[in-house]
């Protein structure tokens, strides 16, 4: 497809990487930051939204490469969102080959959940900016601290559709959280792999 026309800084920002290593330097408050590039879906494709790059996957140039972060692309495989055979080494590969994108909702690299709920908040403009040049099928959130950054409000959903939740007027979803009942997962995920499913139709 050509990009002919299309100003420079719109063709990177919609680019689709290939396989490797995915860090980037940006700008974070003035200083110049090692963090993850985002991994724009295609059209149609789900958007996963995390919090914030935890250093492990920094370092590893992939994106949830600690411990809970290894889960996610678990239950990813177990949903049948990648393939059975997928490495958690390089999952964000595979997805982005699957169709799919992932990003955070802030971009400074921490190793663990320590960001203030204003900076979280501070994430919603960028992110909706992103769900309008990528027009994913779904935004779907990995964390529920996340999901009620971009709501404004608490949520009484422990995973699914949000209701009365949407970003560039796409619906938002939430994955169960890393903690849920083995029975919130199992129903959680079949939700997922039943809206995956409706997107690639």
């Amino acid at each position: 497809m050509s990009n002919r026309g299309e100003p420079p800084d719109l063709a990177e920002l919609t680019r689709r990487p290939g396989p490797g290593t995915h860090r980037t330097v940006i700008d974070v408050d003035g200083r110049q930051t090692t963090t993850l590039a985002d991994l724009p879906p295609a059209r149609g494709g789900l958007l996963f939204v995390g919090l914030n790059p935890s250093l492990v996957s920094v370092n590893a140039g992939h994106y949830h490469q600690g411990q809970l972060g290894q889960m996610f692309w678990r239950r990813l495989i177990a949903a049948g969102i990648l393939p059975g055979d997928t490495s958690i080494g390089s999952a964000d590969d595979a997805l982005v080959a699957a169709g799919h994108g992932i990003t955070d909702l802030i971009k400074r690299p921490s190793p663990r959940d320590n960001a203030s709920d204003s900076e979280l908040r501070a994430g919603v403009g960028p992110l909706w900016q992103k769900v309008a040049l990528w027009r994913p099928a779904a935004v779907v959130f990995v964390y529920k601290r996340a999901a009620e950054s971009a709501a404004g409000r608490r949520l009484s959903a422990r995973w699914g559709q949000l209701q009365g939740v949407a970003l560039g007027g796409r619906p938002c979803f939430l994955m169960p959280g890393p903690y849920a009942s083995a029975e919130d997962v199992a129903a959680g995920l079949n939700f997922l792999r039943n809206l995956a499913a409706a997107v690639a139709d």
